[in-house]
């Protein structure tokens, strides 16, 4: 999955947001988040509310869902973000190898991580200049310098160590969700198939995805749904093709499905081209 199109899609999320719950959104990398104006409230699969100010620098692991709800204390928000590819995260725990030497890794992953900036107001500075990096498609190495300083700061904080080990592996249901996003048509979207290009059996794949605390179902509608909303975007592209691109026959079903995952009103996109 574009480590781009995390970045934008989530982007796209945090503008729609209102101070009501909205469903989920998956996140395809890991993600370090800063509230620049405004406040959240967020957590990850189900797990408990946190609140998030513009003093606060988070770490959302992969492969999870999450929700937020905006507050309705300030007219705007605005976010910055960092997408962190699995192979810099693998960068960094090479480097802090012997602290993760005696700990064991957590069957889920549903704390929200932060740190705060009011203690280590560095984090910050180092975090923009890192924005800016990448912006600028500067080098690898400037850039995972970086992020190595500002994860450091997660070291002792709860759950960090657990999302970490979460997110610097390729699952099987990352593998899943690419395989349903980069496909067309409903054929691409079934069990079986994509259970094939894996070259493992439905059941099987049934089974490692349950070994991973998901379901076929809920990756294939996440990915279907997260594609949905990135065509949406796209050349104002009318939803009888969207639907048709993320494998949905019937396009009054799909508008249905695509509002109450995204909460987006239908009408702002157009049905014919």
């Amino acid at each position: 999955m574009s480590i781009t199109f995390c970045e934008k899609t989530f982007h796209t999320y945090i503008e729609t947001l209102s101070n009501k719950t909205k469903n989920s959104f998956y996140l395809t990398h890991s993600l370090l988040l800063k509230i620049s104006i405004g406040e959240i409230k967020i957590r990850i699969e189900e797990g408990q509310w946190q609140t998030l100010t513009t003093s606060n620098i988070c770490f959302l692991p992969k492969g999870g869902s999450i929700e937020i709800i905006r507050s309705d204390k300030y007219d705007s928000l605005a976010v910055d973000v960092i997408p962190i590819t699995s192979e810099m995260l693998k960068c960094f725990y090479q480097q802090h190898s012997s602290l993760f030497l005696n700990k064991t890794k957590s069957k889920s992953v549903n704390n929200i991580c932060y740190t705060e900036l009011q203690q280590n107001p560095i984090i910050e500075n180092v975090f923009y200049s890192a924005t800016k990096e990448l912006l600028l498609l500067s080098n690898n190495n400037v850039i995972n310098i970086h992020l190595s300083f500002i994860l450091s700061f997660f070291l002792f904080v709860d759950g960090f160590i657990p999302a970490l080990h979460a997110s610097m592996n390729i699952s099987v249901k990352d593998k899943v969700y690419d395989l349903i996003f980069y496909g067309a048509g409903k054929h691409c979207c079934t069990l079986d198939t994509v259970a094939k290009k894996l070259h493992m059996s439905a059941s099987t794949l049934k089974r490692r995805l349950s070994s991973e605390y998901t379901s076929f179902s809920k990756i294939s509608l996440m990915s279907r749904m997260n594609k949905a909303m990135m065509l949406s975007k796209a050349d104002n592209m009318p939803m009888t093709r969207i639907a048709h691109e993320v494998g949905y026959d019937d396009v009054s079903y799909f508008l249905l499905a695509f509002k109450s995952f995204h909460a987006q009103p239908a009408a702002t996109f157009p049905l014919f081209k």
